[in-house]
């Protein structure tokens, strides 16, 4: 509990007090009936513990952070089980979308030098290929729009095996098949791992250094984070947890499509490091403000509604209800993955819980929640933002008849017949194919949503064998456009392909599709 002693001079003129503090901390406790922190520590200890026991997680690390000093941090099970290590405070585990933060913080310290305009168009910044819309290159798409998920740009994920024949392609390959707008910039949020990754590839450019080398020198180094490191560094990866599948066994070692969004490599006890930063408490050590309290409140700035009383900032979700204090915060969450990182800046407490193992996201948030508690007697959790409900198409008249367009699947346009009869029978062709039903059919948050069976027709979709399809659209000015997304979802593999799609309504004449 004293851990504001420092040094050996300060030692003897900290100890009373802190001595003091702590009895009369634990007398109340009891008083109140409420658990100390230690005891609360070692129930958590226990239980953690007991997950990995019973083999339902495989490693786990903890840290919370209180007024500048980290209070507790604890490593549980298996760094890498098949070799006997062990994880601790500072075993690095991959963090998914926890990477994030990282990745506007480090785009950041570009704005502070003068080097990036986060007003500014993103394609001034980009290579050959740039962002575009159906009147061109998308003027309206900025850093801070990109960073906040407000860009336009689809969502998007895909996850390469280390020894596959097929490789991550750069992100200016990525912008050029799947760097359409599937609305207007601004318009809506929608999460987007493809605008983070080109947020990286901006900083990488403007910078001269592959987006790994600039945030190891520029965030990582300066803030201490001696654990943590980007997996595109393969001389590193030996030094991270291995990631597990649902089953506890090993997956192999996988990139992704989109490593400014989710690669990073982070220990509890450096992710606690980099929480101080943005509570604007300076680790005892470091010796390096990278950014200033400004810039901090710019990357904390609600900046794209997602729900009510919940908004994303520029690498941050945002939590904000009357009477309680705002949190930052962000999860992560892929095959192997399971990361929470939160923040409550004014309680200048954080909270990070890793895992090597997906598990159960439940256990992971009673766990941060029972640790905040310690600081924050009446925190009550982080709910999520409301789904939004599905609704039946409304006008119907608006929607039904035939629809008639295409698709772009990485350069090819790919014909696409939507025929809606009524709310409950449509269907969707692709490539001049049978019109299989549209299961599901309905309105999610004023999109066209519905889902189906087919191959899409892409290179990719075919390489991974994606057979599901889902839509995502919206009628507008006559017209149906937006993304037809190919996905799949398993314990060890997740994809996740958009695809821009135009359809106009066809004459009453136009002969409609054949049904299989």
């Amino acid at each position: 509990m004293c851990t504001s002693l420092q040094s050996k001079s300060k030692r003897v003129a900290h100890l009373w007090p802190c001595l003091i503090a702590l009895l009369s901390f634990s007398a109340s406790c009891a008083a109140a009936g409420t658990p100390s922190a230690d005891s609360v520590y070692a129930e958590v200890s226990r239980d953690i513990d007991a997950e990995i026991v019973a083999g339902r997680l495989t490693g786990v690390s903890v840290a919370l952070v209180a007024h500048g000093r980290i209070v507790w941090e604890q490593g549980f099970g298996w760094a890498d089980r098949e070799a006997g290590r062990r994880a601790t405070a500072h075993t690095a585990f991959s963090i998914a979308s926890t990477t994030k933060p990282l990745t506007t913080t480090a785009m950041m310290t570009l704005v502070a030098d003068g080097k990036l305009d986060l007003d500014g168009p993103a394609n001034d910044y980009l290579g050959v290929h740039k962002l575009r819309d159906d009147a061109g290159p998308a003027q309206a798409v900025t850093l801070r729009r990109l960073a906040s998920h407000a860009s336009g740009l689809p969502t998007f994920f895909i996850m390469y095996p280390e020894h596959a024949t097929a490789q991550p392609p750069a992100v200016d390959a990525l912008v050029r098949d799947y760097g359409h707008l599937v609305a207007p910039a601004g318009e809506r949020y929608e999460y987007s791992n493809l605008g983070m990754a080109i947020v990286a590839d901006i900083v990488a450019r403007r910078s001269g250094q592959t987006f790994g080398d600039y945030l190891q020198t520029h965030v990582l180094t300066p803030l201490g984070m001696r654990d943590s490191f980007f997996d595109t560094d393969a001389t590193r990866r030996r030094d991270g947890a291995t990631r597990y599948g649902d089953d506890g066994k090993p997956l192999p070692f996988y990139l992704t499509a989109t490593p400014g969004s989710g690669e990073a490599y982070a220990s509890a006890h450096d992710l606690a490091r980099f929480a101080m930063l943005h509570l604007k408490d300076d680790p005892d050590t470091a010796g390096a403000r990278i950014l200033d309290a400004a810039r901090i409140d710019a990357l904390h700035a609600p900046a794209t509604a997602i729900a009510p009383g919940y908004d994303y900032g520029m690498g941050w979700q945002i939590r904000a209800r009357p009477g309680k204090p705002t949190v930052l915060y962000h999860g992560g969450g892929q095959s192997g993955v399971a990361a929470e990182f939160v923040l409550v800046p004014d309680a200048d407490v954080a909270c990070i819980v890793l895992s090597n193992r997906r598990g159960d996201r439940a256990f992971f948030e009673r766990v941060r929640d029972r640790l905040l508690r310690t600081r924050i007697p009446d925190w009550d959790g982080i709910a999520p933002p409301p789904d939004p409900p599905s609704r039946p198409l409304s006008p119907l008249a608006a929607y039904q008849g035939t629809w008639r367009g295409t698709l772009l699947a990485q350069g090819r346009e790919v014909p696409v017949v939507l025929d809606i009869a009524s709310a409950s029978r449509a269907t969707l062709s692709l490539d001049g194919g049978p019109a299989r039903p549209v299961a599901e059919l309905g309105l999610v948050d004023g999109l066209l949503s519905g889902d189906r069976e087919g191959d899409i027709g892409s290179p990719d979709a075919r390489r991974e064998g994606v057979t599901r399809i889902a839509l995502n659209l919206k009628l507008r000015d006559g017209r149906i456009d937006g993304e037809i997304i190919a996905w799949r979802k398993t314990s060890s593999n997740m994809t996740m392909l958009p695809h821009w799609t135009v359809l106009r309504k066809a004459a009453s004449d136009t002969i409609p599709a054949r049904v299989e």
